[in-house]
């Protein structure tokens, strides 16, 4: 598996059918002599870059047990982002503190498993149209997060070219900083466009699904956004 997993020709065919495999499976791939050893154990980053596809809404309850937010109860509501799957999240509207949307930068050359005429980022873009301008979430502080930058610098640095895909970023440099800068701009001029309440501050974070070291600032982050946002709404502030 794994000289097949490096042959020239194999990873060539690979690239020529678009499948690419260093963005999933690849990983466990570059690493088949330490995941089959004996006295194996799994790494964080080998849970983290396990993938598992959210079906219907899943709710996760965590407790926070080290830090300023020790001993405060989390709970999230993660929802298939699947077309087919969205009409079941309007009964998760109300009462919501915050929602955090995500983003993979990275997927902005492939296209949707459900169909594959459509573009993934601009799926995207789509959808977060759709969020932004909801009546119903006018008042819900929102977090964006475009993930996985670290793939979608590897592949802007593997020559991908972002213009291929999207006319609209013209003839700007095809790095990360820009790329990453376009993005942001994008997300925020739809938001401040299409949102219901001009009042309501968009918060943007680059993320890396394997920075773990990011995670204690995010959360910190998120927490202050509630409160914020819950003394805005009992007029506090």
């Amino acid at each position: 598996m794994q000289e097949m997993w490096r042959d020239p020709a194999v990873r060539q065919r690979l690239r020529e059918k678009r499948l690419r495999l260093e963005e999933s499976s690849g990983f466990y791939l570059d690493e088949i002599p330490r995941i089959t050893a004996k006295m194996y154990i799994p790494t964080d980053a080998d849970v983290l870059k396990a993938r598992l596809k959210t079906m219907g809404v899943v709710e996760h309850t965590f407790l926070i047990s080290a830090g300023s937010n020790r001993g405060v109860e989390w709970k999230i509501y993660d929802v298939g982002g699947a077309r087919n799957q969205r009409q079941a999240w309007a009964p998760y509207f109300d009462d919501m503190n915050c929602l955090l949307f995500m983003v993979a930068a990275s997927a902005f050359d492939q296209v949707l498993a459900e169909d594959p005429r459509v573009n993934r980022l601009e799926d995207s873009i789509q959808l977060w149209q759709s969020v932004v301008s909801n009546k119903l979430l006018a008042q819900v502080n929102i977090v964006l997060f475009l993930n996985k930058c670290d793939l979608l610098q590897a592949k802007l640095e593997a020559g991908v070219r972002l213009s291929h895909q999207m006319i609209s970023y013209g003839d700007r440099p095809n790095d990360y900083d820009s790329v990453s800068k376009y993005f942001r701009n994008k997300f925020s001029a739809i938001h401040h466009a299409m949102t219901p309440n001009k009042e309501r501050e968009l918060y943007i974070h680059l993320t890396a699904v394997t920075d773990t070291r990011r995670t204690a600032t995010i959360i910190s982050n998120v927490r202050d956004i509630i409160i914020k946002g819950n003394l805005r709404n009992m007029k506090l502030v």
